[in-house]
């Protein structure tokens, strides 16, 4: 007897429940929703882009440059910087480059890089040693690898 008690709240208040009753495995409760209505498409920005031959790397400084001598041509070697006309290429990043300046032994190199799920722009600055067979930057010297 005290079960029943204890349970007839509950009877009567699913009774009272404003849910219709669905008669029809088929009938759906849900209520009509208007579509999603989502943004225009927006149309890419044009970005600023270099004309093949505009900024280009020196010859003089081009190629692949190691701290250290041994580990050139490894690609586990993080301290490996490779220069191409248009490219830098570190060991986690690449850049193309977008805008060259300086002259003879010192090169100021802006390029559009990206790496580790990144995108930036940034200028670096390389000097070629004497003998051609060193480049510094960023406070790293560097050998120029076979």
């Amino acid at each position: 007897m005290n079960r029943l008690i204890l349970f007839a709240p509950f009877a009567l208040l699913a009774a009272c429940s404003e849910e219709p009753a669905l008669n029809d495995v088929t009938q759906n409760n849900a209520q009509v929703m208007e579509p999603l209505s989502l943004p225009d498409p927006v149309e890419p920005t044009p970005t600023a882009s270099v004309a093949p031959g505009a900024a280009e790397i020196p010859q003089a400084f081009r190629g692949e440059w190691s701290e250290i001598a041994g580990d050139c041509g490894k690609g586990s070697n993080v301290t490996r910087l490779e220069l191409t006309p248009d490219e830098v290429r570190f060991y986690e990043s690449s850049g193309a480059v977008t805008a060259v300046s300086g002259a003879d032994r010192e090169i100021a190199v802006t390029a559009r890089f990206t790496g580790e799920g990144e995108t930036w722009t940034a200028t670096r600055s390389f000097v070629l040693g004497e003998d051609g067979k060193t480049l510094t930057s960023q406070g790293m010297t560097r050998v120029r690898c076979p």
